[in-house]
């Protein structure tokens, strides 16, 4: 409990004006219902004098100080539990913000269901102890310190009896409370897994489904729902303990009261309303003690989810810098210079890098050395999982590199203000990965405020005029979760208009023509290439035709240079480079003339021939 208060107390403490008077009114509530006890033993005392006048007197207190105990304890309430409120929406942001920020690695470690389950599940235990939790504990604490006290004022030794069963409870609970901390932690974790299973099914259902795997994947859910029944079941095994026990504690303290405390009154040493009221006293205790074992419950299960929630918070934050504003998309067609101002690239260059993905550890890059002059479209080609995209992501700074490897403008890339960094990438994914909403919402992501004849400018730079006329509503059409409703080439078209928006001068493209046919991809990147002129642009490729556009190319295997040199020398060189280019070009050909074959038969036959 102390450990999750101290993990807690960092997010209480902005609020802390907020819980400090939804503490003082606690108090004031108990206040008022501490002196119900103290005004039955004066009405006894009253009844006992025939003092009716004294009676009626101390029947119209009680009734008040109830009503303004129920009036203090739900200001109370509104207060600390508002205040839980705000702490789970400050975490929130802090979480979301952290995510946002967050290095490759801590994705390729984590599933994303895992950590939707974080930001969810784990942050629903922490928000119920910073409301339900402190509510009930900070009572506790107030009810427990007044009540003994008065209990003590009035049998010191009915007091001692009264809490005897109490220490039974403390070691009982203990033990117990290992258990719930144990099973709270398994089942949080097993949450997670779920989580994940059910965001790759989702994900997966076209290619699931397609492939018949849905009887394989519901035996893979069921055993992990399986598991986590097992291990809630024995959580609720070991919680059910805790409310029997505390239920139990104070009608044997009763007991013990009663037996005591009534053959003392019977003996004169004790007053009928002192044992009354001490009564009254012990039976105020009783709903805090049922709720102990539930708010040692809530606060294992919130230090878990602190745990859990810990990886997240623990990551590095990146200091927030207002974004700069776009510049207005020019109209195609525009001169590079007066189109997109004075820009330059920067000059990169890679000293002896090696990289590795954590989970295997084996090299996929290096050893590279390159230098890429600023304003040079440099092209990557080369066969599958030679090192291309690997490449590109290390660019963007997102996969943490040892100094020394890696230099921007003569600057390691570890010493640079990543925000400001990046805020000089356009990066287009080969899968072109869009967002809910409108094609224009997607084309626009990065300057909402982009007018309307420029957007439909940025529409022709990327050549998707012709698919907007198809489509029903235009650029108001929704492209449902990921684009699901648009072609993969849409996609990567759509990704590109978003990327000359952002107006970056260093340029990350990783096959961005793949889902394209040539004739499309040959138009659209001569339409580009004027665009990006001043700015450094790395470009994987797998048409190695369109290699041939760039300024220098640079051939991978299997993570290391093998050959590199502008367009012209390397067709004339006879390497991997002209071998690659010939071949695609030779299938070009096979494919045009099977086209021409084809056409001339169906005329034929339409000619009766």
């Amino acid at each position: 409990m102390l450990l999750t208060l101290r993990c807690l107390w960092p997010w209480l403490q902005p609020h802390r004006v907020v819980l400090l008077s939804g503490s003082l009114w606690i108090l004031l509530s108990n206040l008022l219902l501490l002196s119900l006890p103290l005004l039955l033993r004066q009405a006894i005392a009253a009844i006992e004098q025939h003092d009716w006048n004294q009676v009626r007197f101390c029947a119209a207190l009680m009734v008040l100080a109830t009503l303004l105990g129920a009036l203090s304890r739900v200001q109370s309430r509104l207060q600390i539990l508002g205040c839980g409120r705000r702490v789970e929406v400050d975490l929130r942001r802090q979480l979301f913000g952290r995510l946002l920020d967050a290095p490759a690695p801590f994705f390729d470690r984590l599933g994303t269901g895992d950590l939707i389950s974080r930001l969810t599940n784990d942050l629903t235990q922490v928000r119920m102890v910073a409301g339900f939790g402190l509510v009930s504990l900070i009572n506790a604490l107030v009810v427990y310190s007044l009540t003994l006290t008065a209990m003590l004022w009035l049998a010191p030794l009915l007091s001692l009896l009264a809490l005897l069963p109490f220490v039974l409870l403390l070691w009982a609970v203990k033990r117990i409370s290992r258990q719930v901390l144990h099973y709270s932690a398994r089942t949080q974790e097993q949450l997670g897994g779920l989580s994940d299973r059910i965001d790759e099914a989702f994900n997966g259902q076209r290619s699931l489904r397609s492939a018949g795997f849905e009887p394989l994947v519901q035996r893979q859910f069921d055993a992990a729902n399986a598991a986590y029944l097992a291990d809630a079941e024995a959580l609720a095994r070991s919680r059910s303990l805790l409310v029997p026990l505390m239920s139990l504690v104070t009608p044997v303290g009763l007991l013990l009261v009663l037996f005591v405390g009534g053959r003392q009154v019977i003996a004169g040493s004790l007053q009928l309303g002192d044992l009354v009221a001490f009564n009254a006293f012990l039976v105020q205790l009783a709903m805090p003690t049922l709720m102990l074992g539930w708010i040692l419950t809530l606060f294992q299960r919130a230090a878990t989810a602190f745990e859990r929630l810990d990886l997240v918070l623990q990551l590095p934050a990146v200091a927030a810098h207002p974004p700069a504003p776009p510049a207005p998309v020019p109209p195609c067609g525009a001169p590079a210079a007066e189109a997109l101002g004075p820009r330059s690239g920067p000059t990169l260059r890679l000293q002896g890098l090696r990289f590795a993905y954590e989970p295997q550890r084996t090299a996929v890059l290096g050893p590279l050395d390159l230098t890429i002059a600023s304003g040079q479209c440099v092209a990557l080609v080369g066969p599958v999982a030679c090192g291309k995209t690997s490449l590109l992501r290390l660019l963007t700074g997102r996969y943490p590199l040892p100094p020394g490897m890696l230099f921007i403008d003569g600057r390691d890339i570890g010493s640079l203000d990543l925000e400001d960094y990046r805020r000089r990438l356009s990066v287009v994914l080969q899968e072109g990965q869009l967002f809910s909403g409108s094609l224009a919402q997607n084309l626009t992501f990065a300057a909402p405020a982009t007018p309307a004849e420029q957007i439909d400018e940025l529409v022709r730079q990327v050549c998707l005029d012709e698919d907007l006329a198809r489509l029903p509503a235009g650029l108001a059409s929704r492209v449902g979760e990921g684009g699901l409703t648009l072609s993969g080439g849409q996609r990567q078209r759509v990704a590109l208009g978003r990327a000359l928006l952002r107006r970056g001068d260093l340029w990350l493209l990783d096959d961005p023509f793949s889902h394209l046919d040539g004739a499309t991809a040959d138009r659209l990147w001569r339409q580009l290439r004027p665009q990006l002129a001043g700015c450094t642009v790395v470009l994987a490729l797998s048409r190695v035709r369109l290699a041939c556009q760039a300024d220098w190319v640079i051939c991978l295997e299997q993570g290391r240079v093998r050959e590199q040199g502008t367009p012209a020398t390397l067709q004339h060189s006879g390497g991997d480079f002209a071998r690659r280019l010939r071949q695609e070009q030779l299938a070009e050909e096979l494919g045009t003339n099977d086209a021409s074959s084809l056409s001339r038969q169906g005329g034929e036959v339409a000619d009766g021939r």
